[in-house]
């Protein structure tokens, strides 16, 4: 599963955690007229209401003196908003982000390193909180993941029966073949896509380089964190196969850089624009949601394997204590309560995702959610994001070369290559 790699500077943050953290949560009469701010990120409504209307009131009844304000702060302006606070000594107690920042905020002592709390925890209970390991950087714990998630392939069963095929891709031959036979073409303009990949932002860009690399048997970093290897022969040959489908005379997609995540009844495969998509759980859950008469039409395959079954997923955001907060044990209290398992089960029910919890994977409820059960069976198939304190900066360094190459202006070699040079040196720093 996702690799956790080491990270510099372990020390630093180590040194800035609050002497709170060695001590057990308090209990609701050692927190009279504690105050809690708490970031969400992200503007789903559907989370926003639940969050309102059910977390906080439940959970300012079980803790009395306790009050909880909470904002949610849209993904774009999240990083910004948190610069500011964190400089202005206004940073929220608890503060949502994805999995991949735990390294960077880690290593500038911006959050609480959580060991001696989750110390606390009933160890059945931890066994259960199966994406728990995703959040630990140097074997240290920043970050509690609330849902996990995951790439796959989703496809239309009817326009797959109706080119004649009978079984969903298993491998990069299978899904080459299958998209030529689906493939429509006007001229020489593609009008549907044989099969389509995210890619409309340096964080999507490299999560399908990722699935690709990773059923390749590749890894964007060596085990130790400290060399780049996205530029490995089986990188490059990872990129080559993403570049043809989008080049040349055999090219089998079209629409690079259009915002399909989370778009819903607009989606391709929604509109028949494509019949096989790469595609997140969060993705397909708004199809479901915008096109329940299509959806109904679509099914999901197991991680491709080539060299090995793999995808790009594992732990999605999750929750930390910011190191300024002034009650980092209500803090905690908090975390601890959404991540219960009553309460991870109604998240993936309000905003979709993997259960963060293996004891919810059998749930029937959840199992008989379309757009969760593939995600959740993929599970111990997915890998992520290095934990390195500069991968958020070495993710938009490659996928500026990415970007290049799927355009066909550069070759997958010299993307990679070149971008690994300079990445290399960013990692040295």
């Amino acid at each position: 599963m996702t690799k956790r790699l080491a990270a510099a500077g372990l020390a630093v943050a180590t040194a800035l955690t609050l002497s709170a953290c060695s001590t057990p949560a308090a209990t609701s009469t050692d927190q009279e007229s504690t105050h809690l701010t708490v970031w969400f990120p992200g503007n789903l409504a559907s989370e926003i209401e639940w969050v309102n209307t059910t977390v906080v009131p439940e959970f300012e009844e079980a803790n009395e003196g306790v009050t909880v304000d909470v904002e949610f702060v849209d993904w774009g302006d999240l990083s910004t908003r948190l610069s500011t606070a964190f400089a202005g000594g206004t940073a929220p107690d608890v503060f949502g982000h994805g999995n991949a920042a735990a390294a960077g905020f880690a290593d500038a002592g911006r959050v609480l390193n959580l060991d001696d709390y989750v110390a606390t925890l009933d160890p059945a209970d931890v066994d259960d909180m199966v994406l728990l390991d995703h959040g630990k950087v140097d074997g240290s714990q920043y970050i509690v993941p609330l849902r996990g998630f995951g790439q796959l392939l989703a496809y239309r069963t009817d326009l797959l029966e109706e080119a004649g095929i009978d079984e969903a891709p298993t491998d990069w031959a299978d899904l080459q073949a299958a998209a030529d036979k689906l493939t429509v073409r006007e001229g020489d303009q593609i009008t549907r896509s044989g099969v389509i990949i995210t890619a409309d932002n340096p964080t999507s860009m490299s999560q399908a380089f990722g699935s690709a690399l990773f059923q390749n048997d590749g890894d964007f970093l060596s085990e130790d964190g400290t060399e780049v290897t996205w530029d490995s022969p089986e990188a490059i040959e990872a990129l080559d196969f993403l570049v043809g489908l989008y080049n040349g005379d055999d090219a089998v997609a079209t629409g690079l850089n259009e915002p399909i995540a989370g778009s819903g009844a607009q989606h391709p495969l929604a509109t028949g624009r494509a019949a096989m998509a790469f595609v997140d759980d969060a993705t397909l859950k708004t199809i479901y949601e915008q096109a329940p008469e299509i959806a109904e039409k679509i099914a999901v395959a197991p991680p491709l394997e080539e060299e090995k079954q793999a995808s790009f997923g594992g732990a999605g955001n999750g929750l930390f204590i910011s190191a300024d907060s002034k009650a980092p044990d209500a803090a905690w209290e908090f975390i601890e309560f959404l991540t219960s398992a009553e309460k991870a089960k109604e998240y993936v029910q309000v905003v979709g995702g993997i259960p963060a919890r293996a004891s919810l994977a059998d749930d029937a409820d959840l199992a008989a959610v379309p757009y969760i059960k593939p995600f959740a069976d993929a599970l111990p198939y997915f890998q992520g994001n290095p934990n390195v304190p500069a991968w958020t900066q070495l993710r938009d360094l490659l996928s500026v070369e990415l970007e290049k190459a799927l355009h066909g202006a550069v070759s997958p070699e010299e993307a990679l290559t070149g971008s690994a040079k300079a990445g290399q040196e960013l990692l040295s720093e």
